[in-house]
């Protein structure tokens, strides 16, 4: 029984020791891979000319005494000499690491920031800068960009609240730490390529978080009243969104939609570029009119215009249900159209980019007087329009076909706005059209050309002698031209106040009844089938006699 005992005992002992020695062992082994360097978190330095442990230890670390650290954790023996090109590792937790900044470089309509720790609200201007905590709320209307300390960009769009949650730098070594939170609206952001491991660059939303080391992509982030969706496009590169614990890597060309609470769904490919190249490029009139083919499967489209092909200042941002859209005014000058689809879960598509050219200024005048296609019959007519900004005058032009190749008359210097003309027309067709001219002389663009028809004044008829029989009673004329009516009046008056018989006649005699015997006047004019009238002729006279003078013998016997 003792034998046995001593038997557990002993056993026991053994398995304790073996346990020891395991527990040795694991201990040692968790030492030997705290010892090592983890790659993943070093800054590796490239050795250039002149460079040693000393002076690179001073320029990167928090402390000139890291130099041995720096040796040993590199397996260099001491002074000794770094050919240039040796890589060298930095752990980035003896890295110089201190607050870094972002700077407003471009600014368009109104926005704030509200700073950090602080309830003042304080206008953004140009060149503004902001630090880590600071708050940036755009107007509808507005957008702003912001560049980083390594010069990546943030392009924040109107509507949008967004925070700078951190901003670092890691010394001089080019690494820089740059998170965002974006609360609602839309950013497209251009991030640098990284530096080394601890460079970050990461935007949060209520839904997801976008991190990424070198790429071109989109976010936004809303409710409309409903769970919040955040929505990340990506243009170059590859961004990883996660969510509720999971995460999706989403590759250039495609989107991911993600819901606040869910996982992110799968990347989806993003639609075409729209075609822009067959769209009209130089405008010379507002307001501006875009036109391109539909592309399928979009739902709507995101038009916006800015200055240059960098499109960190934006001028317009809207969205369209057609493929077209519309600008009220801009200055004259050179910019660029951009325009990308959108598709049924809200992912905005690639990008289509075209320059174009306004060159509306000075505004046309309006013209005034001439109606559209009106038909004139005064040989040398005046011509008016409306006042405009020209302080160098007008230019008018008067042609006979409406591309203006054959001019009639011209006045590049005409100070009024309203010209008589000293030479009369032919008969025909006419357009005429002016131009304002600015202060430097700059003309701006004709007016819409403005139809008219020149037709001599229709001359009255010349009426022959009327032909008079017991009983009735035949006028006669000359053709006044072709496709005429003639209108008839014959009254007991001058005046033409006591009308007796009036016709409107295609012919070029009119026959009625023998009127009563008596005095009468009568007259002719022509009317052309657009109710135009020539002038009356001149008058006649005519003496209707009695034409049975036997009841006229009957009454004075009777009276005798």
């Amino acid at each position: 029984m003792q034998k046995d005992n001593r038997t557990r005992e002993s056993l026991y002992e053994n398995g304790q020791g073996q346990r020891g020695q395991w527990l040795t062992i694991c201990l040692g082994l968790l030492l030997l891979f705290m010892a090592l360097p983890v790659a993943a978190q070093d800054w590796i330095y490239t050795v250039r000319p002149g460079d040693n442990i000393w002076n690179l230890t001073k320029k990167h670390c928090t402390s000139v005494l890291y130099w041995q650290k720096v040796e040993r954790h590199n397996k260099l023996k001491p002074d000794q000499y770094i050919p240039p090109g040796t890589k060298l590792r930095f752990p980035l937790a003896w890295l110089k690491h201190q607050p870094a900044s972002a700077q407003v470089t471009q600014l368009t309509g109104k926005a704030e920031v509200i700073r950090a720790q602080s309830d003042i609200k304080e206008a953004l201007a140009m060149d503004t800068v902001l630090n880590s905590g600071d708050h940036i709320h755009t107007t509808a209307d507005s957008s702003l960009t912001l560049r980083f300390a390594d010069g990546s960009e943030l392009l924040v769009r109107g509507g949008s609240k967004l925070k700078l949650d951190h901003l670092s730098i890691y010394g001089s070594t080019g690494m820089v730490d740059t998170r965002v939170r974006l609360k609602k609206g839309r950013v497209d952001t251009h991030v640098k390529p990284s530096k080394g491991p601890g460079s970050r660059y990461h935007i949060t939303t209520p839904a997801a978080v976008a991190a990424v080391r070198g790429t071109q992509f989109r976010v936004s982030t809303d409710d409309n009243n409903g769970p919040v969706i955040t929505r990340s496009e990506v243009l170059e590169g590859v961004v990883k969104v996660s969510g509720a614990g999971e995460s999706q890597r989403v590759p250039a060309g495609f989107g991911i939609v993600a819901e606040m609470g869910k996982p992110p769904a799968p990347p989806r490919k993003l639609l075409p570029a729209p075609q822009l190249s067959g769209m009209q490029t130089h405008f010379d009139a507002l307001p501006l009119q875009f036109t391109w083919p539909a592309l399928p499967n979009a739902q709507a489209y995101r038009l916006q215009v800015a200055p240059d092909e960098l499109f960190d200042r934006l001028l317009a941002d809207t969205v369209v249900s057609a493929p077209t859209g519309h600008l009220a005014d801009l200055p004259d000058g050179e910019y660029r159209l951009r325009v990308r689809a959108i598709d049924s879960s809200g992912l905005e598509g690639r990008n289509a980019v075209q320059a174009f050219v306004i060159d509306a200024k000075p505004e046309p005048p309006q013209l005034v007087g001439l109606a559209e296609d009106h038909l004139i019959r005064e040989p040398q007519p005046e011509f008016h329009w409306s006042r405009a900004e020209a302080p160098n005058g007008y230019h008018f032009q008067l042609a006979r076909e409406k591309d203006f190749q054959s001019l009639v008359i011209e006045r590049k210097r005409q100070q009024e706005n309203s010209l008589q003309l000293k030479t009369p027309l032919l008969p025909g067709d006419f357009y005429w059209r002016v131009a304002a001219r600015d202060a430097q002389g700059k003309r701006g663009p004709f007016s819409d050309p403005q139809h008219f028809e020149y037709l001599a004044k229709l001359s009255p008829p010349e009426l022959l002698p009327p032909e008079l029989d017991e009983e009735q009673l035949t006028f006669h004329w000359k053709p006044a031209g072709e496709s005429l009516r003639y209108q008839f009046q014959m009254a007991t008056d001058q005046d033409f106040k006591q009308i007796v018989t009036e016709q409107t006649v295609e012919n070029t005699h009119l026959t009625i009844q023998r009127p009563f015997a008596k005095h009468y006047y009568f007259r002719l004019r022509a009317l052309e089938q657009n109710g135009y009238a020539s002038p009356y002729s001149q008058v006649h006279e005519i003496d209707v006699p009695i034409d049975n003078y036997w009841p006229l013998l009957m009454l004075l016997i009777l009276i005798l």
